[in-house]
């Protein structure tokens, strides 16, 4: 009787969190984000928008906190903490644990300020949202999301860096992150041999949704139009929306910019709503990919989605595009992080590579281990 009654006193207490923390565990965590952190404090007031204090958190978060055990393997897995960027997930947490410890709050209260005292924004701006600190984590503790969470309030503040609010700038004025003419969006397609539908005036078997990068830099229009090839030659219906698309924000969610993402999804799904007849939405791009069939889906109905390494396997395994000249060449491959680890596309590219004659040798960071390009969670915009 007196070991249970001092159990929340001692080291104990970690086993009776750990249970907890992993039979409340989101599989869907980093795939599909909150809409918002925590509800109004009343009826009538406006919802929280983040996390800027330790009473925020959800019982949930407060049962990750006391879950950790220190093991250090998401420290590890990090690839900001391996690039020497000022964000430890184990710390981040360990840190949070030891502030609510000291802190007299109940969830749902405001409580002592949080980031800047006890948090540096500096570290919160460092994540990738890769997810590698989540997929391997023993006791199922979700640090990105609590992260998510925080910087969102960091955006309502306005506290972050010019390059990121010039970009977001650019999104909620243009549709993209390059700040480029909407109607230079489907402009890749001229130099193609053949005209590509415009979905909004025709209907088509697919729906391509293509994605900033593949739209407007230069390298990955080469990378477009070869796709556009490919699927020509299979005889493959698909259309664009071209100006009508704007970017599927997924990464503008993970910067904690949740009112653009709203609009963005929001925009999106009516220029779908709006075109012709499609059965299915294809895309290049593993960011978009993500979003719109994980989060699109509680702001409207949407077609299922389909990553082009699925397609390519596919039509190359009934025939309908044929190998001439194998490439017989050794290659290795880097899983996207939200191909991969946040979707579980690992075997569809490798098939791929398979096909057309490729050795594929993977590296030693791979497949859920794989290692993040630095690009993800808008670091990509941030300097």
């Amino acid at each position: 009787m007196a070991f249970i009654a001092a159990i929340p006193w001692t080291k104990a207490k970690h086993l009776i969190a750990v249970l907890g923390s992993l039979s409340t565990r989101d599989a869907l965590a980093l795939r599909r984000l909150p809409r918002l952190a925590v509800a109004a404090a009343a009826e009538d007031a406006e919802p929280d928008v983040g996390i800027g204090s330790i009473g925020q958190f959800s019982w949930k978060d407060l049962l990750n906190f006391d879950a950790c055990t220190k093991c250090g393997r998401c420290h590890e897995a990090c690839p900001a903490t391996a690039s020497g960027a000022p964000l430890s997930p184990r710390d981040l947490i360990l840190d949070l644990r030891a502030h609510a410890a000291r802190s007299a709050f109940r969830p749902g209260a405001n409580g002592p300020a949080l980031i800047g005292d006890v948090i540096e924004a500096e570290a919160l701006w460092a994540c990738r949202s890769c997810g590698a600190c989540m997929e391997i984590c023993p006791v199922g503790i979700e640090h990105p999301p609590m992260i998510v969470q925080m910087r969102r309030q960091l955006v309502e503040e306005g506290a972050m860096d010019q390059q990121l609010r010039d970009t977001l700038d650019m999104i909620a004025n243009r549709g993209n992150s390059f700040g480029e003419s909407p109607r230079s969006r489907g402009g890749w397609t001229a130099a193609l041999e053949f005209p590509v539908k415009d979905i909004r005036a025709e209907p088509a078997e697919h729906l391509w949704f293509v994605g900033d990068y593949a739209s407007y830099d230069p390298r990955n229009q080469d990378v477009s139009r070869t796709v556009a090839r490919l699927f020509r030659a299979a005889g493959l219906d698909f259309g664009l929306l071209y100006d009508s698309e704007r970017t599927a924000g997924n990464d503008v969610r993970r910067v904690g910019e949740e009112g653009l993402f709203e609009s963005l999804a929001e925009h999106n799904l009516t220029a779908m709503g709006a075109a012709q007849q499609f059965d299915a939405i294809v895309t290049t791009d593993p960011h978009s990919y993500n979003t719109i069939r994980n989060e699109y889906p509680d702001f409207g109905d949407v077609a299922p989605i389909r990553h082009y390494t699925s397609v390519l396997a596919e039509l190359l395994e009934s025939g309908r595009l044929t190998v001439v000249k194998p490439l017989g060449i050794r290659v290795t491959l880097h899983d996207p992080c939200h191909l991969g680890r946040l979707n579980g596309h690992y075997d569809e590219p490798r098939r791929v590579l398979e096909l057309i004659g490729c050795e594929l040798i993977d590296m030693p960071r791979c497949r859920d281990n794989s290692f993040c390009c630095g690009a993800g969670g808008g670091r990509i915009w941030m300097p």
